[in-house]
């Protein structure tokens, strides 16, 4: 059974990959995702296998990379789909470099018009995305193309509509973007009945296990500690870097000492806040924000 306690939220990487993955129904509701954001420019899926998500680097003691999801279709095409819970600077380098390694995998060098591919990355972030991130962008036409889903962003739009003027892709929009808040006050029972994907995806997550459930929570707890040091680590090295550079122009080594502690207090605070409230969103007990960002209990229950 299901724990109204511990809604599970899709938006969190190891859910959205449990609900694409658990059996005819999952599979049913990833070709209605797909299908929302390709349909229009690669004609309908309706037949989608998950492959083996390992991309290894060719040398012999390289690392290896493990995808959320890795599908090929039968309107040939090889999707690499990712979930980001958390944004990070390393993010479209490292998002580029996946794609690079599934287009050498599995695409021709002289293709065929009957086995033609196109490789194609979407990302669906459930953060925010920083206005001055340069996302990767491939020309119009290349058979390797980026997509980039920013639920934060499109659930705006999709909110202002009627629910008979959504298109497919607004369902899926607000079904990830919204899940939580949906599901607590009945309106995803209405998705549900309009929407077979949207129906598909939720059976999925009504059947997830305890001890599915048990690592869900579990390994969105570990993200976010991992997520809080880098950000800690980060806060380090650009305060340190702006304390130095306003000691140097000062001359004076109080100016250092100075700039690292603005650097450090300026750059973090408002990250605390908009991480806290994230986190808070996505269920995450309120002690473990306190440890994690520093800020006061009574502050990030005001969030």
């Amino acid at each position: 059974m299901n724990d109204e306690k511990t809604i599970l939220n899709p938006k969190t990487d190891w859910v959205f990959k449990l609900m694409f993955s658990k059996g005819e129904e999952g599979n049913k509701a990833l070709i209605s995702f797909l299908n929302a954001f390709l349909e229009d420019s690669y004609g309908k899926i309706t037949k989608a296998d998950i492959l083996n998500t390992e991309l290894i680097r060719d040398r012999s003691a390289g690392e290896t990379y493990r995808l959320d999801f890795l599908i090929k279709t039968d309107t040939g095409l090889i999707v690499d789909l990712e979930m980001q819970q958390f944004w990070k600077t390393n993010y479209p380098r490292r998002n580029q470099m996946y794609l690079m390694r599934m287009a050498s995998r599995f695409l021709k060098t002289e293709p065929k018009e009957d086995d033609f591919l196109y490789a194609i990355s979407i990302s669906v972030f459930g953060c925010d995305v920083p206005k001055n991130a340069e996302l990767v962008r491939m020309p119009e036409g290349s058979v390797i193309q980026y997509l980039y889903v920013e639920l934060n962003e499109l659930i705006v739009y999709t909110m202002k509509k009627s629910l008979e003027d959504y298109s497919l892709k607004d369902f899926w929009i607000r079904f990830l973007a919204n899940y939580e808040e949906d599901k607590k006050s009945g309106m995803l029972e209405e998705l549900c009945r309009l929407e077979e994907g949207i129906k598909m995806a939720e059976a999925t997550l009504f059947r997830v296990t305890d001890e599915e459930r048990r690592m869900a929570i579990e390994l969105s707890n570990e993200k976010y500690e991992m997520y809080v040091e880098c950000e800690r680590n980060e806060a380090r090295r650009q305060g340190l870097a702006e304390g130095r550079a306003e000691g140097r122009n000062l001359g004076l080594a109080e100016g250092r000492e100075e700039g690292r502690a603005e650097g450090m207090a300026e750059g973090s605070y408002q990250a605390k806040l908009e991480t806290a409230a994230y986190f808070k969103r996505l269920g995450i007990d309120i002690d473990k924000i306190v440890e994690g960002t520093g800020l006061s209990r009574e502050k990030i229950e005001s969030l």
